[in-house]
C-alpha cells in the first residue's frame, strides 16, 4: 500500500501512529505481508492474514515488556556469526538465528561454528542510539496494524524454518551407533523399489511440510513437499514434529 495507491481523500490513512487512540478504519487497500520489514515502515494487514495473526517475522524477534496491553512489542536480537568469518563451499557466510532465551543464547555463543568449528559470536541489533529495532503489532477492528522503528544494521539470519531444519539434521546425523547398525542392511542384498540410500549406508527419507533451503554446509536427502509412502514395516520417529520414516530392507 504505497502513497500512489491512494487518492487525495485516502492519504490521511497513512498519517497514523501505533500509539494513537483511534486508528483508521476506512482502509480500501491492505498491504501484502512483509517477511523482512526494515527501516521506519508502517503496514496495514487484513485481520484474516494468517502471517499477520502470528506476528511473523524472519528477523529474530522476541517479545518485549510493554505497558500497553493493546500493542504487542517485539525487539530484534541480531544475528550469530562465525568468529573466523568462514564461508561454505558454496561461498555462503554463516548467519545463525539467535535463540530467544537469554541463558540459551549465552550457551549458543559458546558452541562451535557448524561449518569450521570456530567460535561463534553474537552481532546485536543496536539502533544509532543503542536500542534494537522494534516492531509493534496492534489488532484493531478489521485490520492488524504494524509499525517498525529502527533499521537493521546486521545481516539477515537464517529463517526459523531453516534453523529448525538445521537442528533436526544435526540430531539425525548424531543418532546413536546402535540405531545406525540396526538400520544397515546386508551389503549383498539389493534395494527394494522406492528405497532411498543416503550417504554412508543409512537408508532414510526425510520430509518437511514446508520447503526449506539448508545452509550450504549441510548435506543430506531433504525432500520438501514430497509425500512419502507408508509401510507397515517402516517404524516412524518424530523429529521436530515431523515424521521421520526409516526405510528398511525386507529379509530375502
Amino acid at each position: 500500500m504505497e502513497p500512489e495507491d491512494f487518492d487525495s481523500e485516502d492519504k490521511e490513512v497513512l498519517n497514523w501512529d501505533i500509539n494513537d487512540m483511534k486508528l483508521p478504519q476506512n482502509v480500501k487497500k491492505t498491504n501484502w505481508f512483509q517477511e523482512w520489514p526494515d527501516s521506519y515502515v508502517k503496514h496495514i494487514y487484513s485481520s484474516e492474514n494468517r502471517n499477520a495473526q502470528r506476528h511473523l517475522s524472519s528477523w529474530a524477534m522476541r517479545n518485549t515488556n510493554n505497558h500497553n496491553s493493546r500493542i504487542l512489542k517485539k525487539s530484534c536480537l541480531g544475528v550469530v556469526v562465525c568468529g573466523h568469518n568462514c564461508s561454505t563451499k558454496e561461498g555462503r557466510k554463516v548467519y545463525l538465528r539467535p535463540v530467544i532465551c537469554d541463558k540459551a543464547r549465552q550457551k549458543q555463543q559458546k558452541k562451535s561454528c557448524p561449518n569450521c568449528n570456530g567460535p561463534l559470536k553474537l552481532i546485536p541489533c543496536p539502533r544509532p542510539w543503542g536500542f534494537p529495532v522494534t516492531n509493534f503489532w496492534r489488532h484493531n477492528g478489521r485490520f492488524i496494524f504494524f509499525q517498525s522503528k529502527g533499521e537493521h544494521d546486521h545481516p539477515k539470519p537464517e529463517t526459523k524454518l531453516e534453523a529448525e531444519a538445521r537442528r533436526a539434521m544435526k540430531k539425525v546425523h548424531g543418532a546413536p551407533a546402535s540405531v545406525s547398525l540396526k538400520l544397515k542392511g546386508n551389503p549383498g542384498s539389493k534395494s527394494l523399489p522406492g528405497e532411498t540410500q543416503s550417504q554412508g549406508s543409512l537408508p532414510l527419507t526425510w520430509s518437511f511440510q514446508e520447503g526449506v533451503q539448508l545452509p550450504g554446509s549441510y548435506s543430506g536427502h531433504l525432500i520438501a513437499n514430497t509425500p512419502q509412502p507408508n509401510s507397515l514395516n517402516s517404524p516412524r520417529v518424530m523429529v521436530q514434529g515431523e515424521p521421520l520414516i526409516w526405510q528398511t530392507r525386507l529379509p530375502p
